[in-house]
């Protein structure tokens, strides 16, 4: 490889560096909510509030105007609530946005929030949205093998199976 094409490599090496630096960005706070078993609000060391949605799973629907309380809804908040609530968190928050939401990954003492409902076997590995993390994929086979939480139910649906069984019944 001649001179410049090595350094028109090298350039955009850091191009690319930039970008996935700038698309990643971290803040600190406290959760003063939790909403469900993928979405809390953080207020963050600035004072801002941030509405998060958390990055790579998808939990059991709360009940709504559109639909009741999906299985295992309850015990996923719960979770959720007792790691989260009131706790000091990093948020590394990926860039994306969804319904008014960041997307983010929450860290409160050194573990992500995500790995740990996974882990509890209370979400789906959303792989629509994180498709190449085999760390989650992992988890969640993991939680399956065990049978924990809402893989004891051998008829447990993933939460946008449930969502469109309503909004099809909606229409």
């Amino acid at each position: 490889m001649t001179k410049p094409q090595w350094a028109r490599w090298w350039w955009l090496g850091v191009l690319c560096l930039a970008f996935e630096l700038h698309a990643q960005e971290w803040r600190n706070g406290v959760v003063v909510s939790v909403h469900d078993g993928d979405t809390a609000t953080v207020e963050t060391t600035q004072g801002r509030i941030l509405r998060v949605r958390f990055y790579g799973v998808d939990a059991p629907e709360r009940e709504n105007e559109y639909w009741p309380d999906q299985a295992f809804a309850r015990e996923a908040g719960a979770f959720m609530q007792k790691l989260l609530r009131d706790k000091a968190v990093a948020v590394r928050l990926t860039g994306d946005k969804t319904y008014g939401r960041e997307v983010g990954e929450i860290f409160v003492d050194g573990r992500s929030a995500t790995r740990e409902i996974l882990r509890a076997g209370l979400a789906w590995w959303n792989i629509k949205y994180a498709p190449h993390d085999s760390d989650l994929a992992r988890l969640e086979q993991n939680a399956r093998k065990a049978k924990r939480g809402l893989w004891r139910d051998a008829e447990s649906m993933p939460p946008w199976e449930f969502r469109n069984r309503y909004r099809r019944r909606k229409h």
